[in-house]
């Protein structure tokens, strides 16, 4: 049996994907297996994994029928030999000594789950996410520490993280928002500590995209969001036990703030959604601040960004023109930074 089984969903990832298993196979601690899961895709991935598979015995490949991040991370899973499990998307990467870093400290603290920081590569730019110093997390005694983590963003994901293979769960394949989300809230659980290492050792990339989000999509979308807010705060709950109202409150608070979070990120997307007219983009920003959740409790959320005080302020007034035209004055701002960093490249 291996050490380490890391699992790769593979969808129309011919260009990237290489990047991504050679950083894995040059690990400075090479004890582990590569699941390729090949979801369906038709521009030749599968057959790249085929190549690899042939040139590396530490790689093994499924091949499925597409359906979706969920179900693969789920096969790779179940065929999963190593002691621990750990994940990449196919366009990601990771630094060469990933796993001796992320081994040692699982090893050295005994945790249940490691995770570390990451370079988010976002159209060009390396920004650096960092957990804040090295530490083990006792979760029991670390409420404050978990609403750090997840303020951060740091839970969010299965990518920056090694498990212990015989306590994972499964991704839920139903949830298009959240689903990671909820599967490591599920996963801590059956876990009393966690590794955090300060150390950037994955490269999470991100390009400038389009979206294209129905409306119904747009509601499903927040109401995912809804239940990941609620499901969190239960989560928070329990590490609370019989604590003090005041404490739970404040967490409660700062765990809602991501809801209203998405809310105003959904706002600031919809200028470049050309699914929907102008009038139907004003019409979706008026529903949002018509929501009874967010007419209830939005007062609760603590912004950290100025655009979205700003988008908070004129939605909770009914609003929704001004709104949008905010929301466009930012993409055009947001557009031209990024044509300055493109054009300073060349």
């Amino acid at each position: 049996m291996c050490s380490f089984s890391v699992v790769i969903p593979v969808y129309e990832a011919k260009e990237h994907l290489s990047r991504c298993v050679d950083s894995w196979l040059g690990q400075t601690k090479g004890d582990l297996e590569l699941i390729l899961v090949d979801d369906g895709s038709t521009d030749g991935s599968g057959e790249l994994c085929d190549w690899y598979a042939g040139r590396d015995q530490r790689v093994r490949v499924i091949h499925q029928e597409n359906a979706g991040v969920s179900v693969a991370r789920n096969a790779g899973i179940e065929r999963a030999k190593g002691t621990y499990v750990l994940f990449t998307d196919s366009d990601d990467y990771v630094a060469e000594d990933y796993l001796e870093q992320m081994d040692r400290a699982m090893e050295e603290s005994g945790a249940d789950l490691t995770l570390c920081g990451f370079h988010h590569l976002y159209d060009g730019a390396d920004i650096r996410k960092l957990p804040g110093r090295t530490r083990t997390v006792r979760l029991l005694e670390g409420a404050e520490d978990f609403l750090s983590l997840y303020e951060q963003s740091f839970l969010n994901m299965p990518w920056n993280k090694m498990y212990k293979r015989e306590r994972m769960g499964r991704f839920d394949p139903s949830l298009s928002l959240g689903e990671d989300l909820l599967f490591n809230l599920d996963y801590l659980t059956r876990c009393e500590k966690i590794a955090v290492l300060s150390n950037p050792l994955c490269y999470y990339i991100q390009e400038e995209q389009k979206v294209t989000l129905s409306s119904e999509k747009r509601k499903d979308r927040l109401l995912l969001a809804k239940r990941v807010c609620q499901e969190t705060e239960e989560f928070y709950d329990r590490l609370l036990g019989k604590q003090e109202d005041p404490l739970r409150k404040r967490g409660h608070q700062r765990i809602f703030t991501r809801y209203m979070n998405e809310v105003m990120d959904e706002c600031e997307k919809l200028p470049v959604d050309k699914s929907l007219s102008v009038r139907e983009k004003i019409r979706s920003i008026r529903a949002y601040g018509e929501d009874p959740w967010v007419k209830e409790r939005g007062d609760e959320a603590i912004f950290s960004y100025l655009d979205y005080r700003i988008l908070w302020f004129f939605l909770r007034r009914q609003r929704a023109g001004m709104v949008y035209g905010l929301c466009v004055l930012r993409r055009a701002l947001v557009a031209l930074v990024h044509w300055i960093r493109r054009k300073g490249r060349t």
